[in-house]
């Protein structure tokens, strides 16, 4: 039985051997080509090719034109009618012809005040707009760095795999040796098995990861003798302002907030349309025809006046007063939402501050040790494969410092995002392009 079992393993073992050998680490081989990307042109090439926004710039675009039919209100309006028809008494075909021109002079719900609705309708989308960038910019950042640390990970998958090999061959020939007992190189043989199924999962985690950015990015970078190589400075200082900060920040420049205060507006818009439809109105209007041979024109002063209408624009004004009720409870959950939001991220990013302060002491243990096994590798005193273990600890605690900054930067990200710095900067940005934007 324990044959059996051993023969199990070594197949296991040649598995995972076979395996990774045709496993390429990294990432740049076998390519003619380099690409180097920086987040700051990700997040441009993200914002230029994301088809979401340019939707919300036709929905903009669309609400102005609203505004302008709006004012044509008051514009001069001319028709013509042509009508033939038979008369009794009359022989053959007669036929009718009529020209009016009416041009309205004043309004209580005319023209400038369905202009200011659709005005308030334009500046609700170019917020969201903005919104939208906002949102490119968060998640093409947090692509960005979980990418970029993979393409990191790569070397300290190299020692991992060149640690493991050598680790299982010496369990191998001490256990030939009978050096040492079953249940010790079971556990070699499963330590082993585990850290080659994290070498021959990188790759595809890597490719994964890729895909995601390139899918954010809204471009694909070709693989056929092209490689991406991203470029962060993982030494950027963070940082934190106090928490009471974030929350004045988040409440005075969050869009879905100011969305929010304009849908309120615009409701309140309506409302007040609705009442002066109850209003009487002024325009001119003159009119001349000619019907069979016969010719009239008239000229004159027109007064409207909707004294009764059963009541249906006083219910679509109490449906608007409903509405803004509505988005008035909506903002409220709003300001406690990104409170949350900004809360959260802020004990988060402070707990990270304190692991990474941690994870500089293991770090320069870490390298103390290794240091010192060194010195016994030159004298003899450890064998090869020891040295090797001792690196590759080293190796993994680099990459721990830095898989908990880039964790920082991610968590940093959000806090940026929810507290609406994100889109207060691209706000400031429209303002210096668009002076007429949402201020």
């Amino acid at each position: 039985m324990e044959k059996k079992l051993l023969l199990v393993l070594v197949l296991f073992i040649s598995f995972f051997r076979c395996y990774s050998e045709g496993v390429s680490l990294d990432p740049d081989k076998k390519t003619n080509k380099n690409i180097r990307l920086t987040l700051k042109e990700a997040v441009k090439m993200a914002i230029k090719n994301r088809p979401s926004l340019k939707a919300f710039q036709y929905a903009t675009q669309a609400s102005r034109e609203t505004e302008r039919k709006a004012l044509a209100g008051y514009k001069p309006q001319v028709s013509f009618t042509e009508s033939p028809f038979f008369s009794k008494g009359a022989k053959g075909l007669q036929n009718s012809a009529n020209l009016q021109a009416s041009q309205l002079i004043y309004s209580f719900a005319g023209p400038i005040e369905e202009y200011k609705i659709a005005q308030t309708g334009t500046e609700i989308s170019e917020y969201q707009t903005l919104s939208n960038k906002a949102l490119i910019k968060f998640e093409v950042t947090r692509s960005f760095l979980e990418s970029w640390l993979l393409q990191r990970k790569n070397k300290f998958i190299e020692y991992l795999k060149k640690s493991s090999i050598e680790t299982v061959n010496k369990s191998e020939h001490q256990n030939e040796l009978n050096l040492l007992n079953k249940n010790t190189w079971l556990n070699d043989a499963a330590t082993y098995s585990e850290n080659m199924s994290t070498v021959y999962i990188y790759p595809d985690e890597l490719s994964n990861a890729k895909n995601q950015l390139e899918y954010f990015i809204g471009k694909k970078f070709e693989n056929d003798g092209t490689s991406l190589t991203l470029a962060w400075n993982s030494n950027q200082e963070i940082k934190l302002e106090s928490l009471d900060y974030y929350y004045d920040f988040a409440i005075k420049h969050r869009n879905d907030i100011h969305e929010k205060e304009l849908e309120i507006e615009q409701q309140q818009q309506y409302q007040n349309y609705y009442k002066k439809t109850y209003l009487p109105s002024l325009s001119l209007s003159g009119e001349t025809g000619r019907t069979s041979g016969a010719v009239n024109s008239s000229i004159g002063a027109v007064l409207s006046w909707n004294m009764f209408d059963g009541g249906a624009n006083y219910y679509e004004s109490q449906k608007a007063n409903a509405q803004k009720l509505k988005i008035s409870m909506e903002k409220d959950q709003l300001i406690l939402t990104a409170k949350f939001q900004v809360q959260r991220a802020y004990y988060e990013l402070n707990t990270i501050f304190k692991q990474l302060v941690a994870q500089d002491i293991r770090l320069a243990q870490a390298k103390n040790e290794l240091v010192l096994k060194k010195q016994k590798l030159e004298i003899g005193d450890i064998s090869p494969v020891d040295f090797e273990t001792a690196r590759y600890s080293w190796e993994t605690q680099k990459f721990n410092w830095l898989n908990i900054r880039v964790n920082a930067a991610i968590v940093y990200n959000r806090l940026h995002y929810v507290t609406g710095y994100y889109a207060y900067r691209v706000k400031k940005i429209h303002k210096s392009k668009h002076p007429n934007g949402p201020t």
